[in-house]
């Protein structure tokens, strides 16, 4: 591929990415809940400058937010631009288009420019699930799109550390910022730092094992230094987050038959050519280690990267939760792998030599193994295709995101200003200028293991808050605890917006004097 024509399918790349990115930027994907936490911490930490929610009016502690870089990426970017949807997005919006810049310098590195070009087209234009297109996943105000480019963003400085040492300084405090900004990230970070590490020793390469062993070191002595910053910044802003016992157990090491059903049946579905690119990976990986040739700091890098989409992989397949976001960072890590796979099956993009290997008529075996490479190209080409295909048609039948500002519309212009709300679904918090109390974060603890379950025994008092007004949405409904209050009659509906339905509370008209009747009757 000529250089002119490299340059003229970057520029392509890079508007195809800015027209995706701005797309809908509000309402595609909905604001959702596990959104909501963190919006609501960073707009109280703007506006009053508590680090934290409010409930009842009153501060309370920063729960089920996200973690301190994600928070103070938010509250940075509500302090620029203002306070709103869009705001937030825009800053995870920066952080995707960061990852996939440093996703494309790290394989260009690695690999070369050409695979470097087939890895973004790949990520851009036939994701495996349109919830995991990076330019979906990065704008939601999650975790996992600043993990990912800190994560990114490590690698890249460690390459360059061969230039000059200070990179070094780069390299660990972009892992310690990575292992700040997702708890999950931290024993796959570690393991693909120490398993390429002792691949050195065993290969007596002094000089890298050290690399990777002080990166390591330091990684983790940033991450103690950036806890020490985070406590003297919110120092008399916050309030301690109280114990969910369980969390792991519901979380991170959920071993539920039916949800580890769904981590196959989701392998199954969108992920086979991630297998077959991390499958790859180590074969030539153990190819390489058998032919005895000099362990570079670029095969220490790729070694790295290979360890850690493996391992994450693991971890969903065996322990997530499952779905599109946990994932995420093991797809979008690996495809590297997945292109080089089809780089090198294909002869370089070769369209025309990939034709003749499966039609030739040379030699038996050497026959046989062309044909093999180019018949897994083929499969691979057609089976990401047709996810593309599926993903398309599962993005236009995307629910409708402006649910959510018309509910608040609602609430602020037909419920008195001192009235009290009640409702489960976080992404209204982040919007509402009223009074509100929402759950315990416990029971979201309880309501994780049980919520495949048809019926669910979750203790809550729905209306112990005294609340005027219930809203339900989708994770309320989902786990249940209002529908009891329905059922007795103690709400009633009065407005419905998409998902959500606004009920009102119903209270017993107040008893009369003795001796009066009621002039209605």
């Amino acid at each position: 591929m000529m250089s002119i024509g490299r340059v003229g399918i970057g520029l392509f790349l890079l508007v195809s990415a800015l027209v995706m990115g701005a797309f809908e930027l509000e309402i595609t994907p909905p604001l959702w809940w596990d959104e909501g936490w963190t919006l609501c911490v960073a707009r109280q930490w703007v506006e009053t400058g508590h680090y934290g929610c409010l409930l009842e009016g009153q501060p309370a502690p920063p729960i089920l937010a996200g973690h301190f870089p994600v928070v103070a990426s938010i509250a940075a970017g509500f302090r620029l631009f203002g306070i709103g949807i869009w705001q937030a997005r825009l800053v995870e919006l920066l952080y995707a288009f960061g990852a996939l810049g440093l996703l494309y310098y790290l394989t260009s590195k690695l690999y070369n420019h050409n695979v470097a070009l087939g890895t973004l087209a790949l990520v851009l234009f036939l994701p495996a699930n349109w919830q995991m297109h990076p330019l979906i996943m990065g704008r939601q105000v999650l975790g996992e799109m600043p993990m990912v480019f800190f994560f990114l963003a490590g690698s890249v400085c460690l390459l360059l550390v061969e230039r000059h040492q200070v990179w070094w300084v780069g390299a660990i405090s972009c892992w310690g910022l990575a292992l700040m900004s997702k708890v999950q990230v931290r024993p796959f970070w570690t393991l693909a730092l120490l398993v390429p590490g002792l691949l050195c020793v065993l290969r007596r390469e002094r000089r890298i094992t050290a690399l990777l062993v002080s990166s390591a070191a330091g990684g983790w002595a940033v991450l103690y230094l950036l806890g020490l910053l985070k406590l003297l910044v919110l120092q008399g802003r916050t309030m301690p987050v109280p114990p969910m016992p369980g969390l792991l157990q519901a979380s991170a090491i959920v071993l539920v038959p039916r949800i580890r059903l769904d981590a196959l049946v989701f392998t199954l579905s969108y992920l086979m050519p991630t297998i077959c690119g991390l499958g790859y990976a180590i074969w030539t990986m153990v190819r390489q280690w058998r032919s005895r040739t000099p362990f570079q700091l670029t095969d220490a890098v790729r070694v790295m990267l290979l360890i850690f989409s493996v391992s994450w992989f693991g971890w969903f397949f065996f322990l997530s939760l499952g779905g599109a976001r946990y994932a995420f960072p093991a797809w979008f890590l690996s495809t590297p792998f997945v292109v080089t796979l089809l780089y090198d099956w294909s002869q370089g993009y070769d369209v025309r030599a990939l034709a003749m290997s499966l039609w030739s008529r040379m030699g038996a075996r050497e026959v046989g193994i062309a044909q093999l490479k180019s018949v897994g190209v083929v499969l691979l080409a057609v089976i990401s295709l047709w996810m593309a295909v599926q993903a398309r048609y599962a993005f236009r039948a995307r629910e409708d995101g402006t649910a959510v500002q018309e509910v608040i519309a609602f609430l602020h212009g037909h419920v008195p200003a001192d009235a009290m709300i009640e409702t489960y679904e976080s992404e209204l918090l982040f919007l509402l200028n009223r009074r509100y109390h929402y759950p315990p974060a416990q029971l979201n603890v309880e309501f994780i293991p049980q919520m495949w379950k048809q019926k669910r025994h979750l203790s809550y008092d729905a209306l112990g808050a005294n609340p005027d007004y219930v809203v339900v949405g989708e994770f309320g409904r989902w786990a249940g605890i209002y529908q009891t209050s329905v059922e007795r009659g103690q709400i009633r509906l009065v407005h419905k917006v998409g998902r959500y339905q606004i009920y009102e509370r119903v209270r017993p008209s107040p008893a009369l004097p003795i001796g009066e009747t009621d002039r209605r009757s």
